[in-house]
């Protein structure tokens, strides 16, 4: 009677794990991780800097029911990131800076601004570059 000793390699293993999908995880993961702590710097000095340049203070009068005719704070998206496509779009999913106030009929005026999400805070509304196309998060 003979044995065959079976042999298992560190390797093998390695490539059992890539090729499983957890790679594609664990990558997704370690990006989410990096994102969030980059977006926690990006608000901390935002926030710093729309106090020193008086954005801070145009947002809560904006917020104010008679100034409504500025009351919709148009932002740019620097950089955007989802953990996962099929999760629920929020606003902490992009980095944005201040563009300018702008008057709520603008979002009724332009075919091309549909609403992205809606929190207890805000409506959140994207504008695509044409009408008919939009940015799909990812």
């Amino acid at each position: 009677m003979t044995y065959s000793a079976r042999r298992v390699s560190v390797t093998s293993g390695r490539k059992r794990f890539l090729a499983s999908g957890n790679w594609l995880v664990a990558q997704r993961f370690v990006t989410t991780i990096l994102y969030k702590l980059l977006r926690l710097v990006f608000i901390t000095v935002q926030r710093i800097y729309w106090q020193l340049n008086g954005t801070a203070r145009q947002l809560r009068q904006a917020r104010l029911p008679h100034n409504y005719q500025q009351s919709a704070h148009v932002l740019d998206v620097v950089l955007c990131h989802k953990f996962c496509p099929l999760l629920t779009t929020t606003l902490d999913d992009f980095l944005c800076t201040h563009n300018r106030f702008e008057d709520p009929q603008y979002i009724i005026d332009n075919d091309n601004i549909t609403l992205l999400t809606i929190n207890e805070h805000d409506a959140v509304f994207c504008e695509a570059e044409e009408k008919g196309r939009t940015y799909v998060v990812s």
